[in-house]
């Protein structure tokens, strides 16, 4: 472990506030995160312990024009080996060349091309002396969204010139009541993918009990619109979704009743349900039955060999949620047992990778990333490495509110705790036209990459998960996000 020291100015040329500097942490080029240890010197210096080098540093800042994000700066993508960043110089750098690397192979867009060229311009005008502290932070902005907006056109033109015929696009489907309603309606006109709810708190509510009404009932519509369904999850160590009799057993006796449950899902619904989420978000976040780190692996591998044996033709999909692990940095989860070392999102797959546990699928969730694009897109070659096709499992940004009481924000305990961790503001702030135009960047990039094989919103009506991040208001009226999602369909997927 080595000692380095960060600059982090605000405009005025002065340290940002204490908040600001006490998000900062180092992880290597693979986002895998240092555990966040940090001292703040009198003059507004940050020294942060670094354990691996080359590293690239993180930073959640309030960005003119922009939002609220976590940036980053790699230099030039070979990361740091020094001992001290100047790091919002460092992140203006970073982007720039961000912007210039995705635009080499077209002409960038008008707006595009002005983003970079204020981006110099702003860094000049900074490095001679005028208004050094705005004028910087205003240059970041400029070329955040020049490397967006890179990343973007690049991936439109490769995305519109290739449309796919194995993509899949899809949504929970978590509350239809019947072919009747508008719901069920709008689901059928832009998704040909459903996840259908088998959390055992539900589905086996007492041992040995067994209850899919709901499941049959929603079955039975998907297969009659042609919308191919997935069954999630044959396991979830959340306190919300499981029964009370699953507590309190040994070891033992838990992966006896994974067994159960998974074989007895995969089993009843063989030929008719076969993609699953095998396990959820077992990489020290949701572990209500505080299980240790190789237990959580372990289980991961009894949930996957059930369903292989119950259904030798399924899919099997492994899920994690936040990706960049900031947990690990921040050292929290949702509950659990606290490791001496939190296991991230990416150092799970790869643990399952080593140990030969029989998955097809990686799973990633991406709610609120308070990332830009390019730093998505960068974490997804991360995944993409592991040589699996990957399914963005769970996605949800918010799109404002619409009508008293339209809207609302989910109530649900462990919602708030897994989004206040990499909530931000993308764009200037949510509503229907920054949530539509999210979902079409991210989509269009998504179909620019040949191992991502399905994108999957949740929710589809609200209340929703992510909070106001639905495709319908409660009232069944869709936002724009739904219109957006059809036309763009048209371009991205081949028919």
């Amino acid at each position: 472990m080595e000692w380095i020291k960060v600059r982090i100015d605000g405009s005025g040329g002065v340290a940002q506030d204490e908040a600001v500097l006490k998000t900062l942490y180092a992880s290597d080029m693979e986002f895998e995160p240092d555990e966040r240890r940090l001292r703040i010197l009198p003059d507004g210096i940050a020294e942060l312990a670094v354990t691996r080098k080359p590293y690239m540093l993180h930073v959640k800042l309030k960005i003119p024009m922009y939002g609220v994000i976590w940036v980053m700066a790699h230099n030039f993508g070979q990361g740091y080996t020094g001992d001290f960043v100047d790091f919002v110089t460092e992140a203006i750098r970073t982007y720039i060349y961000e912007a210039k690397e995705r635009s080499k192979d077209i002409v960038l867009s008008v707006a595009a091309q002005a983003h970079l060229d204020a981006a110099v311009e702003y860094e000049h005008i900074a490095n001679r002396g005028t208004d050094t502290g705005e004028n910087r932070l205003y240059a970041l902005s400029h070329a955040i969204y020049a490397a967006e907006a890179a990343l973007f056109e690049s991936s439109m033109a490769k995305a519109y010139a290739n449309p796919r015929a194995d993509l899949r696009m899809g949504c929970n489907f978590f509350k239809y009541t019947s072919p009747g309603a508008r719901y069920a309606k709008y689901f059928s006109q832009v998704f040909d993918f459903a996840s259908l709810p088998f959390y055992a708190g539900r589905t086996v509510p007492e041992k040995g009990r067994y209850t899919y009404e709901y499941i049959d009932n929603a079955l039975s519509f998907l297969e009659s619109a042609n919308i191919t369904p997935k069954g999630h999850p044959l396991w979830f160590g959340h306190a919300g979704v499981n029964p009370q009799w699953l507590y309190n057993q040994t070891f033992e006796d838990l992966k006896k009743s994974a067994k159960e449950i998974a074989t007895h899902h995969v089993s009843a619904y063989k030929g008719r349900v076969d993609i699953w989420d095998s396990m959820n978000e077992a990489h020290d976040w949701a572990n209500c039955f505080e299980l240790n780190q190789s237990q959580l692996i372990e289980l991961t591998r009894v949930c996957c060999s059930a369903l292989r044996e119950a259904n030798g033709n399924a899919t099997s999909i492994v899920n994690i949620c936040l990706p960049f692990a900031e947990y690990v940095a921040g050292r929290y989860n949702c509950y659990g047992a606290l490791p001496e070392r939190l296991m991230s999102s990416r150092a799970y797959i790869a643990t399952l990778v080593e140990k030969d546990i029989d998955f097809d699928v990686v799973g990633i969730q991406l709610y609120f990333p308070a990332r830009d694009m390019v730093a998505v897109d960068r974490m997804l070659d991360v995944f993409k490495a592991f040589g699996k096709p990957v399914h963005i499992t769970e996605m949800g940004v918010n799109g404002g509110t619409r009508g008293k009481g339209a809207g609302t924000s989910s109530s649900s305990t462990w919602a708030y705790q897994q989004l206040s961790m990499s909530e931000g503001l993308w764009h200037n702030g949510w509503n229907e036209v920054t949530q539509a135009d999210w979902m079409e960047q991210f989509y269009t990039l998504c179909a620019a990459r040949e191992e991502i094989k399905a994108l999957t919103w949740w929710d589809f009506i609200e209340p929703s998960f992510s909070g106001n991040g639905a495709f319908l208001y409660e009232d069944e009226m869709p936002r724009e996000i739904f219109f957006r999602l059809g036309a763009l369909k048209k371009r991205l997927v081949q028919k």
